[in-house]
């Protein structure tokens, strides 16, 4: 049997908590082959390879070069270069996966489609949070319209709980708007989690959002937001919340609401689904079971049963691996990666990414200008990518999309 030869570009915390050893499993089952590794960071890239028993390069070409064989590569690195890898990658003709977010604008992500299509590659986004067993099940609990119509989604969600300053002032986007490490703030960060899974759970397209963003920290140290809110209405009528918080709150819940029924649940993770559906004049719980068993000493989940009348069950495709519930999303996007390498289809989410950073977009333009509507999708470019391409050409001495 045919299996995806991968490669892996950047082994920081990502990679080494979830995408390495993901990858080492999946080809120690023999459903794809893990070829090489590559990061900037010679030590680093050492240690990585020398756990998982695959050359590593500091390198990308280089690595390119000496296994021509790759035929896709999974690009774990910070926001601000997965355009430009990606970019890098596809023009050696091979397909490409970059982490959440997609990019740090809507042009970022242009780059990646654009440099992809020229090539004749196809390229995946690893939001891996909506292919958790868990998510999974719901979203098919809502396809199948146990729920009713969706009306209200809402995701709220302490990122930290750190403790406000004596004296509280707070700033909206201020200048620079980025330093360019890791991570691109948390509408961002999580936000792209979030947005996604809100966008999936109103299976619906966003239609308008209003935002605000604020900083409340004064420390030079942090340069993005402590807190956002967001309201989202979306093309069926259902109204969206996405709330998210450095400081202070302490709630932490989502909440799917339909004409049958809802799910109200503060560990969206966590193994239970809190499913109440109407039955006469009342609601009721309907019992949801986890089945779990072990492989080679991990806690594998074997499949969810909804006790509905029928029966809905969810079984875990990765059931024989040594993978939790968690990494079932990475080895499921990994396998998306593969199926498009080998059978030239389309990866399952894709394009889709770029959804959820329109979204992210939105709220901050929407915060810059006082919460007003801003309208989907985006025409031209806002004024907060805008800025956002004006520091990057101020940090990295180039433009965003110079080849």
């Amino acid at each position: 049997m045919s299996v995806a030869k991968i490669a892996l570009v950047g082994c920081g915390n990502p990679a080494r908590r979830w995408h390495l050893p993901t990858l080492s499993e999946l080809a120690k089952r023999g459903v794809i082959e893990f070829v090489a590794l590559c990061d900037l960071d010679e030590v680093l890239a050492a240690e990585s390879g020398g756990k998982y028993g695959v050359p590593h390069y500091t390198d990308i070409d280089e690595m390119l070069d000496r296994h021509q064989d790759i035929m896709a590569v999974d690009i774990v690195t910070g926001d601000p270069t997965h355009h430009v890898i990606a970019r890098q990658i596809a023009e050696r003709g091979k397909h490409v996966m970059v982490e959440k977010p997609m990019a740090i604008t809507r042009g970022c992500c242009d780059v990646i489609i654009d440099a992809c299509r020229r090539n004749g590659v196809h390229f995946e986004v690893a939001e891996n949070y909506f292919r958790m067993p868990k998510q999974r099940m719901i979203l098919d609990l809502i396809d199948r319209g146990i729920l009713g119509e969706i009306v209200r989604v809402y995701f709220v969600e302490a990122k930290a709980r750190n403790p406000f300053e004596p004296t509280v002032t707070h700033r909206g986007l201020t200048r620079p708007l980025s330093k360019f490490g890791n991570s691109s703030g948390m509408c961002m960060d999580m936000g792209s989690h979030r947005l996604s899974q809100l966008r999936l759970y109103a299976m619906s397209e966003p239609r308008q959002i209003s935002g605000t963003v604020r900083r409340y920290r004064s420390s030079a140290e942090f340069v993005h937001e402590d807190w956002a809110h967001a309201m989202i209405d979306f093309e069926s009528g259902a109204v969206g919340v996405y709330e998210t918080s450095r400081l202070g709150e302490s709630l932490h819940y989502y909440q799917i609401t339909g004409t049958q029924g809802s799910i109200c649940d503060d560990d969206w993770s966590g193994p239970a689904i809190p499913l109440r559906l109407q039955v006469g004049d009342g609601m009721e719980d309907v019992p949801v079971e986890f089945e779990r068993h072990r492989v080679d000493g991990v806690d594998v989940l074997s499949r969810i049963v909804v006790h509905t009348d029928p029966e809905i069950v969810y079984v875990n495709p990765f059931r024989e691996c040594a993978i939790d519930d968690w990494s079932v999303g990475h080895a499921a996007e990994i396998m998306s990666l593969a199926n498009a390498a080998l059978n030239d289809e389309a990866p399952e989410y894709g394009l889709a990414a770029r959804q959820d950073v329109e979204m992210a977009m939105a709220i901050y333009e929407s915060s810059l200008n006082g919460t007003a509507p801003v309208k989907l999708p985006i025409e031209g470019m806002t004024s907060y990518e805008r800025m956002l391409h004006e520091d990057y050409r101020e940090r990295f001495g180039r433009s965003f999309d110079a080849a």
